[in-house]
């Protein structure tokens, strides 16, 4: 089995199946921090050892995500045909108007209306 990271998501699907897999992961260590947080407040013995490598986990768990959300924007901005500047090219519109263009010369030239 590939591992897919937000550096090696090559498409869009594999960039919503990472999300769903580091949300899930989050979940649980929600779950953790949760049950950190709640034996602090009650004056619990912390194993630092134990609870440090669930900071860091948080810290780098966090870190992906947002390289996944950043990636996956990326994704739909390029499906959605919106180029650097945030803005969207319609090139099917684009396609209409010069193929327009293209007729009006044509009508033009066979018109004689045009020197050649």
């Amino acid at each position: 089995m590939t591992v897919i990271t937000p550096e090696r998501a090559e498409t869009e699907a594999e960039a919503e199946e990472l999300l769903t897999s580091v949300m899930v992961s989050v979940r649980a260590l929600r779950t953790e921090l949760d049950d950190l947080r709640r034996r602090v407040r009650s004056g619990d013995i912390v194993n630092t050892t134990g609870d440090s490598k669930t900071i860091t986990s948080a810290v780098s768990l966090l870190e992906t995500c947002q390289k996944v959300e950043n990636r996956l924007a990326e994704y739909r901005k390029t499906a959605a045909g919106i180029a650097r500047g945030n803005y969207a090219l319609d090139l099917d519109q684009a396609r209409l108007g010069i193929g327009r263009a293209l007729d009006r010369l044509r009508l033009r030239a066979s018109a004689g209306e045009l020197s050649e």
